[in-house]
């Protein structure tokens, strides 16, 4: 009987989460949602094992509940739906990152360096980074290639410990480090910003966002598989019209009593009478606000090729979407008068006096 239970949740859980993911707005994030429950429900679909089973289904609740809440309008689970499917976190950011990190060496690239204690490999340090790739950390994150390491007062830093730091420190950059986008989607994210076409500040005009998916992520498998829905020809599902339910049953593992089958499948019949709702309809304004957060956190390189990639004389330039809202200062920067300056930034610290008093 539990084992009916868990096979009418699963189905139940599966359908859930693909009816939410086709009624999102964004159409290459219906396209990710849909292959990634696909793919996660095959690859978990003879697991034996009852705790990982446990994690996965609290895992799609939560992916779930997160889509729910940004098909009725909310804003904030809408931008992280928006940051997962373009790689801002995530696998997809894993299948942006690995290029830089593992594709498109010379024939005669050194992939280690000789460790520190001959013959050991564990003292052996991180290997060289790719030229965009140290930009994008230096500019865009802020922080340094090589760390500063600790002196001992009293003897060396043992090899070990230093190899330990040094790989510490490459796994926190390469887990910050944000990696641009390619070239077409964002050319097409600042369409949905509301870039106006063949504008002189736009990416398309500019020739600055990323590499062309062509020349730089199509002959790597590893890193397609992760991101299918970034193709920029693929073709794209439409906006499901179908009715969604308001609620999911509870799962047979939750911490409540068990319910029998009847009690179960009265519960899901239940859930099918009540009265059903249309997706949140988000506005164009709303649509391009998203699409304008998203683009903040973007960095933009000067494209290049793959051939490129590990070149040390060509020099990058990082710099943000011209459609990304941007604080006060930074706006003022275009102005020539600096009396135009004092004058709005004190403007602004009155009212902020004034809203910390009230």
């Amino acid at each position: 009987m539990f084992h009916k239970l868990h096979s009418l949740y699963i189905k139940s859980l599966y359908k859930r989460l693909l009816t939410e993911g086709s009624l999102f707005f964004d159409e290459r994030a219906r396209l990710y949602v849909r292959n990634r429950v696909r793919s996660s429900f095959g690859n978990y679909k003879s697991c034996t094992d009852l705790e990982r089973v446990k994690s996965k289904i609290k895992e799609a609740r939560k992916q779930l509940h997160r889509l729910e809440k940004a098909n009725k309008g909310c804003q904030k689970s809408a931008i992280k739906v928006l940051e997962e499917v373009y790689g801002l976190k995530g696998k997809v950011r894993h299948g942006l990152l690995y290029p830089y990190l593992k594709a498109h060496r010379p024939a005669n690239f050194k992939i280690e360096f000789d460790p520190f204690v001959p013959h050991v490999p564990r003292t052996a340090p991180p290997p060289k980074l790719c030229k965009p790739l140290q930009v994008l950390i230096q500019k865009h994150l802020q922080k340094k290639i090589e760390p500063i390491l600790p002196v001992p007062a009293y003897k060396p830093l043992h090899p070990g410990r230093r190899a330990n730091l040094l790989w510490r420190y490459r796994s926190m950059l390469l887990n910050r480090v944000s990696v641009p986008l390619p070239f077409e989607i964002i050319c097409e994210l600042e369409s949905k910003a509301g870039a106006p076409k063949d504008h002189p500040l736009s990416c398309s005009s500019l020739g600055k966002g990323g590499p062309k998916w062509d020349d730089f992520y199509s002959s790597i498998e590893n890193a397609v598989i992760m991101m299918l829905h970034l193709q920029p020809n693929i073709k794209l599902p439409a906006r499901s019209n179908l009715l969604r339910k308001e609620t999911l049953f509870d799962s047979p593992y939750s911490k409540v009593r068990t319910p029998t089958l009847v009690e179960f499948l009265e519960e899901k019949k239940g859930n099918g009478r009540e009265q059903k709702a249309i997706a949140f309809e988000y506005t164009p304004r709303r649509k391009r606000r998203l699409y304008q957060r998203l683009l903040a956190k973007i960095p933009l390189i000067d494209t290049f090729k793959a051939t490129e990639l590990w070149e040390n004389t060509k020099t990058y330039t990082i710099s943000k979407s011209h459609w990304a809202p941007q604080v006060v200062h930074q706006l003022l920067e275009d102005v020539p008068s600096q009396e135009i300056r004092d004058a709005t930034l004190a403007t602004t610290n009155k009212k902020t006096r004034r809203n910390r008093k009230k």
